[in-house]
């Protein structure tokens, strides 16, 4: 009982003592705002660029088709090269919007960084593509060596404007080609 009491003393004690600066807090204790601004001259960190790309293409609930992303960047050149290899048995359907996903995904793993870059939208690829050339492709594990495999392989020059080609137009190209041979 002895101990309770003292308890019970020592928590009126505490709490009659305490001032709280957190609801009311004076110019000394109060934290500067974030600075959202946009700033000039920020470096990339291309290693946790890559590291989020592979995070983010290497998730096979999200994406499961998927065994391996592989990202190379020329940094002189201002070029990004985009390489995700998928399982032999990926069908033909899902190629624009891996390759789509591909390329919104990856410009937003970028913009995280620098937010001067424009996010993907509904009708865009994001701002990346403004400032960086890419070349992209998307390909099957077992024939990677083999570009005449590959379900879709592009390149665009650092603002360029480009359109996805249609994967259902390429495909009948290819088979008409291939009925005239």
């Amino acid at each position: 009982m002895k101990k309770i009491l003292m308890l019970i003393a020592c928590m009126a004690l505490l709490s009659g003592c305490t001032q709280s600066n957190i609801v009311n807090p004076t110019a000394e204790t109060k934290i500067a705002d974030p600075d959202f601004s946009v700033q000039e001259g920020i470096e990339i960190d291309w290693t946790q660029v890559s590291v989020e790309a592979e995070e983010l293409f290497g998730n096979e609930k999200e994406y499961p088709y998927t065994r391996d992303f592989h990202f190379y960047l020329e940094p002189t050149k201002k070029e990004i090269m985009l390489m995700w290899v998928v399982a032999d048995d990926f069908p033909e359907s899902q190629t624009l919007s891996y390759a789509e996903d591909l390329i919104k995904g990856f410009n937003d793993t970028v913009a995280v960084q620098d937010f001067s870059i424009e996010r993907s939208g509904q009708d865009s690829y994001g701002g990346l593509w403004k400032q960086y050339g890419l070349s992209f492709s998307i390909v099957p594990e077992s024939t990677q060596d083999d570009e005449d495999t590959w379900f879709i392989s592009a390149s665009y020059g650092a603002g360029v404007d480009f359109v996805l080609p249609d994967v259902n137009a390429v495909s009948q190209a290819e088979e008409n080609a291939q009925t005239a041979e």
